[in-house]
């Protein structure tokens, strides 16, 4: 082979090399849709917490890639290191994960029933008798899981990557008379399915949860990509970018 035709076959071949992304540089981030936490994938809004993650990584070369499935198979996949991160999750969701030591914003969880129900939760008792509408594999907080456990009769547990849309759509039915989810996440779904007028507020917890990015116990590589997420995060915060994120949501900074 002339030295000519060797140089063109070395060319060629970094050129392809350099055409193909490498997969150690892409994170994996999947979950239920969530917003306005984490939406639909390949959306304009795929909500604050996956833009905020695209800003983090890209700054560190790394790009995200963000999958919408059910979240229990989100957590199960992620464990066994098929996917490399969980959004939207709070520690008791997947306890065995690797967390980054920020969070990514806050959830509070309210009670919700339809206009004209004279229903109000006070307290786990006030919760007797009523059919409670919840998403399976979500972490409801010890208090409501534990009544849940021990009265399974009362709850009604859906899933699938629509799943608060389906327990709103209950609601509205009458197939169940109150469900559980975070506010910003119920009023951002009620306000695009347009029933917003239909649905009221009935109680909340006055405690509330740290969301995060937690990275598959399974993948060697979590804690460094847990940790790039901790200082790109403070980053964002101490220039008042991620204030700039929020706002596209309507949000302001949790802290």
């Amino acid at each position: 082979m002339s030295k000519f035709w060797f140089c063109i076959i070395l060319i060629c071949a970094a050129l392809l090399t350099a055409a193909v992304p490498s997969f150690g540089k892409t994170i994996t981030i999947v979950a239920d849709p969530w917003p306005p936490y984490n939406g639909e994938a390949n959306s304009s809004e795929p909500g604050y917490g996956i833009e905020i993650a695209k800003k983090v990584y890209a700054l560190a070369g790394y790009r995200v890639e963000y999958i919408n499935i059910p979240w229990s198979r989100a957590i199960l996949k992620t464990r066994e290191g098929v996917y490399n991160a969980i959004i939207g999750a709070n520690i008791e969701d997947a306890p065995d994960f690797i967390f980054p030591e920020e969070e990514f914003g806050v959830s509070k969880r309210n009670l919700w029933a339809r206009k004209g129900t004279s229903w109000r939760f006070k307290g786990m008792d006030s919760l007797q008798g009523v059919r409670i509408g919840a998403i399976k594999d979500y972490a409801y907080g010890e208090r409501f899981n534990d009544f849940f456990k021990t009265n399974q009769a009362l709850v009604e547990y859906v899933h699938g990557e629509n799943a608060l849309s389906l327990n709103i759509l209950k609601l509205l039915e009458k197939r169940i008379d109150v469900t559980i989810e975070n506010k910003n996440v119920f009023l951002y779904t009620a306000k695009k399915m347009g029933v917003s007028d239909q649905i009221i507020n009935v109680g909340s917890e006055v405690s509330s949860d740290k969301l995060y990015i937690a990275f598959s116990p399974k993948i060697k590589q979590s804690p460094e990509y847990a940790r790039i997420f901790t200082k790109g995060i403070r980053k964002l915060i101490q220039t008042g970018e991620i204030k700039t994120i929020l706002e596209k949501y309507g949000l302001e900074y949790w802290k």
